[in-house]
């Protein structure tokens, strides 16, 4: 729950730089956002703790998950009055997206840790394959901001009918598609 309403707030900064109907769908879509990493990255992070020769079981692991997600969402509302500044200070939908993003690896890449921590205390060792884990989990992050998109801009709908690599979408001049 902790998560869930520090993505509120976040998605709230967020929409501010647009404001309109992405004051109610971006709060919206990173709560959902959030929430889909974690449920498609709990199987992997079980399965790979357990390669590793871990004991916990899948229920500690997904608690050591949702202390790490909540993590993230208090370290991104930590860091909402920098965001926000820039979001009214600023016109370039490019630099607020590029803000947005480092705040979210950073904030990710703590939570990460913690959850290794976590997965440590539980097993009384560390857990081998946790950083390559934290990795992907990572890149899931930034490929729902793809996939959810757009959150910094105008509302055009709440997912684009376009598939794209976040690499790629970031790759694309502004206003148009990658490949073309």
């Amino acid at each position: 729950m902790l998560a869930l309403g520090a993505m509120v707030v976040v998605g709230l900064v967020v929409a501010s730089f647009s404001g309109g109907a992405q004051l109610f769908v971006v709060p919206l879509k990173l709560c959902l956002g959030l929430g889909l990493c974690a449920l498609l990255c709990l199987p992997s992070l079980y399965v790979f703790s357990s390669v590793a020769g871990a004991g916990q079981s899948v229920r500690e692991t997904a608690l050591a998950l949702a202390m790490g997600v909540a993590l993230i969402g208090v370290l991104l509302v930590a860091l909402a009055p920098v965001t926000w500044l820039f979001s009214q200070s600023t016109d370039d939908p490019l630099v607020m997206g590029a803000l947005h993003v480092v705040a979210l690896v950073v904030s990710a890449t703590v939570g990460v840790r913690l959850v290794a921590k976590v997965m440590h205390a539980l097993n009384g060792r560390t857990i081998a394959g946790i950083r390559g884990w934290g990795i992907m989990f990572i890149v899931v992050m930034l490929q729902m901001t793809t996939t959810l998109r757009p959150l910094v801009g105008p509302f055009d709908g709440v997912v684009p009918p376009e598939r794209m690599f976040f690499l790629e979408h970031w790759a694309a001049p502004a206003g148009g598609d990658a490949r073309r």
